[in-house]
């Protein structure tokens, strides 16, 4: 496995002055722990497409290539010995790292006599009714659990949806586009949305809870993508076009509303996953890898946190992140892993996440702190940090705080590489509002993060010098 990656340290090497310039200083609270003894680490599985977890703390992993020998019904060659194929196998494995009684899952049977075998559909020849006809193979492209918990997974240009107690089938669907699709998502009601992988223009489409009813609700600009995401009431969707180096964001007023055009977030990012945190509610975005780099400030293979109401806006700063630990032992910082999947277990202390172009294709995650466990927008009472005024400044501008409690406070300013560039509070301040004046006559223009620590309560803000 080493070796592997051999021929990409001479390319870590040349971007490592690139990467130097990506670290946000938001993200020094950032607490997950690399656990690498949980099961599906040790089994190995590569190039995962998907992760999913559901209500019971199953964690269900799809790999994009064919995995496990399934013996079919058909006797292609006529030679007397069943056909043999690979499935696209999906592994579920126990919160405990125990692979669930399912697992693999090489077929869908949906109880009625109808099975799919799963990663690969038959298509006869008309001209033959005996047994002509060919197999194609459909790769895995990507898993997500609805609210329910139930499991809709990507194969290619087919839709499934499973039940999480047994992988059961519920329903099977084929988008009329045809194409090779993306991960799908889902609002609160159920509803599964799903959209194209390739790069030209076409359809982002949702079904019914059933995956019947079809509906196309935007059409997406030409950008290669693997996922998507919406808000639980559907009136926002994130497209993850990572060849777009942005985010777009699609918004209406209500689900009697109309789609608008894009407005373009999280600019510099090359994401290929998303996910929504089951407590805080934050986006968490993949930023890119080393086969698509992210620009600056945005640092590879890492996967950021947002309160969803701050995406757009001057305040679009990360509230926690999650770096993948990398499969070399040179201490290098990255690999050629690609991220595309992550899910967290229903608490939110635990994070799953996956890659591609890695033999070691999924990783789990503790947060050890907590942090990711509070609720959105639930900042104690009392405490704030305000945008400073005026804004953009040259060269002074001030910066108003209030603190609930008396405690330590600090106050500090950082440029964009995460460089500490003043102290303006460091000390045991009194309860109540504050002012902080801060003079950058020696500093250049560009964007600049200040950061209140007090009572273990951390705020961030962004802003700008223009001289």
């Amino acid at each position: 496995m080493i070796n592997r990656y051999k021929g990409d340290h001479m390319r870590i090497t040349k971007v490592l002055s690139l990467i130097a310039l990506m670290f946000v200083p938001v993200l020094a609270n950032a607490q997950w722990v690399h656990d690498n003894t949980f099961q599906a680490h040790q089994d190995s599985i590569r190039d995962v497409h998907g992760v999913a977890v559901d209500p019971d703390g199953k964690v269900w992993v799809q790999s994009f290539y064919a995995s496990e020998a399934v013996a079919m019904s058909r006797d292609i060659g006529a030679d007397g010995v069943a056909d043999t194929l690979l499935a696209r196998a999906i592994y579920v494995y126990n919160a405990d790292g125990t692979q669930a009684s399912f697992s693999p899952l090489k077929f869908i049977d949906y109880g009625d006599g109808k099975v799919d075998t799963l990663g690969y559909v038959w298509y006869p020849d008309e001209s033959d009714t005996v047994d002509g006809g060919s197999y194609e193979g459909y790769s895995g492209r990507g898993i997500t659990a609805d609210a329910a918990g139930n499991i809709i997974i990507s194969s290619y240009n087919r839709l499934y949806k499973v039940d999480y107690t047994d992988g059961s089938g519920i329903a099977m669907v084929d988008p009329s586009a045809g194409c090779s699709l993306t991960e799908a998502t889902t609002d609160d009601a159920n509803n599964v949305y799903v959209g194209c992988v390739v790069g030209s223009a076409g359809p982002l489409v949702k079904f019914a809870p059933d995956l019947t009813g079809e509906e196309a609700l935007v059409t997406i600009p030409g950008s290669f993508s693997r996922d998507l995401q919406v808000s639980g009431d559907g009136n926002t969707i994130w497209w993850a076009g990572y060849t777009n180096g942005a985010v777009h964001r699609f918004s209406r007023d209500d689900e009697f509303s109309s789609f608008g055009d894009a407005d373009t977030v999280l600019v510099g990012m090359k994401s290929e996953v998303f996910d929504i945190h089951p407590v805080t509610g934050h986006l968490w975005a993949g930023s890119g890898s080393l086969n698509d780099v992210p620009a600056s400030p945005w640092t590879p293979q890492t996967w950021y946190a947002f309160d969803v109401s701050t995406i757009g806006t001057e305040n679009e700063i990360p509230v926690d992140s999650i770096h993948w630990d990398p499969t070399v032992e040179d201490g290098a910082q990255f690999d050629a892993a690609r991220p595309r999947g992550l899910d967290f277990s229903p608490d939110g202390m635990t994070a799953y996440i996956s890659v591609f172009a890695s033999s070691d294709g999924m990783q789990k995650h503790e947060n050890s702190a907590g942090s990711s466990n509070e609720v959105v927008n639930n900042l104690p009472n009392g405490y704030a940090l305000e945008q400073n005024y005026p804004n953009p400044f040259n060269p002074s501008t001030n910066i108003n705080y209030s603190l609930q409690e008396a405690g330590h406070v600090t106050l500090k300013v950082y440029d964009m590489t995460g460089r500490e560039i003043a102290t303006l509070v460091n000390g045991r301040v009194n309860a109540g509002a504050h002012t902080v004046t801060f003079n950058a006559s020696n500093l250049s223009s560009g964007v600049y993060i200040y950061a209140l620590e007090a009572n273990g309560v951390r705020l961030t803000n962004r802003m700008t010098l223009i001289k």
